[in-house]
């Protein structure tokens, strides 16, 4: 078992009954004026999305979030389709043992802020984009599990068209339809 966590946000478990996974979306700020924004664009035939385990994921592959009934498969598409979220960075945490939920939300935090800067080229603050962050739980820590997955999302929570790589980022990022 897993939690997810935005970046803006105190750690809130929200336990669901099936997975334990913990879920929050994060919603602030919005487009800018000087942002395209474009219809909702779906897979084609030619372009379709393909179900992947959230944990096989690697930096540079988008995503759409998770379906409620399926919270740990999620479908990849092309970057250029529009997208949820992009991966954007995976690193395993030190500690020895559990140091707390609040403790790995820190820890994970720290990284991820820390990769986002180096994958976008700006700063969160400085950005339409944020970040959502996949922890263990203290479960999966048992079992040996210290990876931490962070995902680029849009602040407004509309989706994205193309790779958010290397300054896309700075405030410039390209949106479709926003979520419901």
């Amino acid at each position: 078992m897993r939690t997810a966590f935005p970046s803006a946000a105190r750690p809130a478990l929200i336990t669901t009954a099936a997975l334990g996974l913990a879920l929050i979306v994060t919603g602030c700020g919005g487009p800018g004026a000087d942002e395209e924004v474009v219809g909702t664009s779906t897979p084609t035939p030619a372009v379709s999305a393909s179900a992947t385990s959230i944990f096989q994921l690697s930096p540079g592959q988008c995503f759409d979030r998770p379906a409620e009934d399926r919270l740990y498969e999620v479908a990849v598409v092309p970057c250029e389709v529009a997208h949820d979220l992009e991966m954007y960075a995976l690193f395993q945490l030190d500690e020895p043992s559990w140091p707390g939920g609040d403790r790995v939300h820190e820890l994970a935090d720290a990284g991820c802020r820390e990769q986002f800067a180096a994958f976008t080229g700006s700063e969160p603050a400085d950005s339409d984009l944020g970040y959502t962050m996949y922890t263990p739980s203290e479960g999966s820590w048992s079992e040996g599990d210290r990876q931490v997955q962070c995902a680029l999302e849009l602040n407004s929570g509309g989706r994205m068209i193309g790779s958010q790589v290397g300054g896309a980022g700075m405030g410039g990022a390209q949106v479709g339809g926003s979520q419901g």
